[in-house]
């Protein structure tokens, strides 16, 4: 237990990716899937137009919701629909030095499972729950009988 608390109390900067992918919002969505297949991550930071403008995030949630099954009055394809129309912003961004436990209830309360990482105007990486997950898995077990 004592781990799991210890944990919880990393700063963010502990687990975060420090390897992830920018993409422009000009790109189309198939080229986000290209990027998203050879780097094995489920999302893409998108970066702003401009420096009046913010950094965005394309999921393959969003790609399967607005892309691949808009609804019955949506028809966009993925060779023709640039990631601007369809990614979020602005992203839910925390500092490295923000604890785990804190970064988690954020996740929690806005819904999504992911956040950039920024110091200052500079993405420095991403927190995705499944990062979290993964450190708990390697935590020992305290007892005989439990293993993560």
């Amino acid at each position: 237990m004592d781990q799991l608390i210890t944990l919880r109390t990393l700063p963010v900067s502990a687990l975060m990716q420090k390897d992830f992918a920018i993409i422009k919002g000009s790109c189309t969505v198939a080229e986000a899937l290209q990027i998203m297949k050879k780097s094995g991550e489920s999302g893409l930071i998108v970066e702003p137009r401009n420096e009046d403008d913010c950094y965005g995030v394309i999921t393959e949630k969003d790609i399967l919701g607005k892309v691949i099954d808009p609804g019955e009055d949506v028809h966009r394809d993925p060779w023709n629909t640039p990631v601007f129309q369809i990614m979020s912003k602005p992203v839910i961004s925390v500092n490295p030095s923000l604890r785990i436990k804190y970064a988690l209830r954020m996740m929690k309360r806005t819904n999504v499972r992911r956040l950039t990482v920024m110091d200052g105007n500079a993405v420095v990486g991403v927190l995705n729950m499944t990062d979290v997950l993964h450190a708990v898995e390697e935590l020992p077990a305290h007892d005989d009988h439990v293993a993560l």
